[in-house]
């Protein structure tokens, strides 16, 4: 997948991480991107490093294939949300999936090695409860089958070793960059882990939901993190938002702070409160998807115009 050389420490190359969040996290995304290249001239495209999780895989993936802001932006602004269809064909199927499911989900959430689940008991067991056929569909035709020359890293889980993997970076496994998408947006219980020999993928945001990290890796100057699972706390969200997104904004920080620690200069974009109650409590919705991305548009725009942001973006013109 190409080579990984480390880019020297202190530069003021462009580190993007796009963090999860379902459909509603995917218009997020749009509405940030594509103020970031309107209001400010940043090309998120162009960034040295693209850090994608879940959803934040999916706008990963398409932007280093060729896609720009714009078209993220209409495609928000469509109202294209991916509807999730009942997977089970009967009863029987419907326990069976129930079965694997459980155990995915709980695979999941130990995170410690275990031995891999032999192949024959995934198809009787299969996990997930739902599909996605015409997202699937789409990765498939509209992504390349190999990965694009800059660096993009996209994140998931395997359940047998309980470790994070980041596909793309060199020496990761070898699969093309439509499955590759479909393994890091493989939510446990709901669709199906990705098998790829002894590893069963799910979900990157298992282990993180922005996976912000992996920006120290690669020694970028300026690393600007998108997070639509977090809440930003200046905004002052309900005790009830605070406490459902307490563990996304804490490991964010905690991210954050070990980049900075490496002298790079952190920006978050995080929803306000008020974005908040445009994207509701269901992240897979299939509508309002355009009003998400318009708040995050807007609330961006401000963000650019203040101080830090200023001084920060100055560092990429410099």
């Amino acid at each position: 997948m190409g080579e990984d050389p480390l880019v020297p420490a202190g530069t003021t190359s462009l580190g993007l991480v796009l963090g999860a969040g379902g459909t509603v996290g995917l218009a997020y995304h749009a509405g940030v991107l594509h103020a970031l290249e309107r209001e400010a001239g940043v090309l998120p495209g162009s960034a040295e490093l693209i850090v994608g999780t879940s959803a934040g895989a999916v706008a990963a993936a398409y932007l280093r294939s060729g896609w720009s802001t714009a078209d993220l932006w209409e495609h928000a602004r469509a109202g294209q949300g991916d509807h999730l269809v009942a997977a089970a064909s009967s009863p029987l199927d419907l326990v069976r999936r129930g079965f694997g499911s459980v155990f995915v989900m709980g695979r999941s959430l130990m995170r410690v090695p275990a031995p891999p689940v032999p192949a024959l008991l995934g198809r009787i067991f299969p996990g997930g409860m739902y599909r996605m056929d015409d997202s699937y569909g789409r990765f498939r035709r509209d992504l390349p089958e190999a990965w694009p020359s800059r660096r993009l890293w996209l994140c998931a889980l395997d359940i047998v070793s309980g470790r994070r993997v980041v596909l793309g970076r060199e020496g990761s496994p070898d699969l093309s960059l439509a499955t590759a998408v479909m393994a890091s947006c493989a939510v446990p219980a709901f669709l199906a882990p990705v098998r790829l020999g002894r590893q069963v993928l799910v979900d990157g945001g298992m282990h993180s939901t922005t996976n912000l990290d992996l920006a120290a890796k690669c020694g970028c100057g300026l690393v600007i993190g998108v997070a639509p699972m977090a809440y930003d706390p200046i905004s002052h969200p309900s005790q009830l938002i605070r406490t459902l997104r307490r563990v996304a904004s804490g490991t964010l920080n905690h991210e954050a702070a070990g980049v900075r620690s490496q002298g790079a200069v952190v920006l978050l974009m995080r929803p306000t409160a008020a974005e908040l109650t445009v994207h509701g409590i269901n992240p897979m919705r299939a509508d309002g998807l355009e009003e998400v991305a318009a708040s995050a548009y807007e609330s961006t725009a401000r963000a650019l115009s203040t101080d830090p942001w200023r001084r920060a973006l100055s560092l990429l013109a410099a």
